[in-house]
């Protein structure tokens, strides 16, 4: 009983790492979508931003003379719940415009400066949010500012309330199909064994349940009477030869 014992309990082991790396391939999967869709908007959004604020670099205004992109970006913040706010700075690095009023006329973060030296869409994560933002250019193609989005962080797939949202569930179901799996394989291993439970039991002389519907328990019942007929005759003989040797 040992060795399909040991078989069940393998087989349950890697139905149980089957489930996992499912669970962790699925948590994979979500995340690179909420990554792709989150990265898809930010994009978007600044892209759109970046477009109606140049326009009006290219009437000659610069950003400080743009009293209306303060509506503008208010405007856009209201439709867009999953910002916080945005801001928009001149080429001194200081807030021009801002849906946070507490940043008007501040510097820029550290952050934000070195993002303004790269190019296209740049995103710095920090503990608390995330920060994605593009270099403003005017008519000529210099620098004039910049754009910053200010959202907090995506939920996370990977996250703890996640696993436990999608993981536990998986493995209720897969601890309830190895436990009938487990339960079937018992239930089958000791019938596949009963025949050579009942074949040694008849060898050994005691007495076996069942008929001789299996070939192998009808040979041991055979093979068990021969044995006992010839230990039958060898007493059979031996006691003759006491009997003589008495005579004697």
């Amino acid at each position: 009983m040992k060795t399909p014992l040991l078989l069940i309990l393998t087989l349950a082991c890697c139905a149980l790492v089957a489930v996992f790396g499912a669970t962790l391939l699925t948590v994979r999967i979500e995340q690179q979508a909420i990554d792709q869709t989150r990265e898809a908007h930010e994009e978007y959004v600044l892209g759109n931003l970046r477009n109606t604020v140049e326009a009006n670099l290219t009437l000659g205004l610069s950003l400080e003379q743009s009293s209306s992109l303060q509506r503008l970006i208010e405007r856009e913040k209201s439709g867009m719940p999953d910002i916080r706010d945005i801001n928009i700075y001149g080429e001194s690095r200081q807030v021009l415009y801002s849906t946070d009023q507490g940043k008007l006329g501040s510097a820029i973060p550290e952050a934000w400066a070195r993002g303004a030296d790269s190019k296209g869409v740049w995103c710095i994560d920090d503990q608390h949010v995330r920060s994605c933002g593009v270099v403003l250019r005017d008519e000529l193609g210099r620098q004039a500012g910049g754009l910053v989005l200010v959202a907090p962080h995506a939920a996370q797939a990977y996250s703890l309330q996640a696993w436990l949202a999608r993981g536990l569930p998986t493995l209720a179901l897969a601890a309830l199909a190895m436990l009938v799996s487990g339960l079937g394989g018992v239930w089958l291993a000791r019938r596949r064994l009963r025949p050579f439970a009942q074949l040694g039991a008849i060898l050994r002389g005691e007495a076996s349940p069942g008929g001789d519907r299996d070939p192998l328990v009808a040979a041991a019942r055979r093979a068990g009477e021969r044995h006992r007929a010839t230990l039958q005759a060898l007493d059979g003989k031996l006691q003759q030869l006491k009997e003589l040797d008495h005579a004697e």
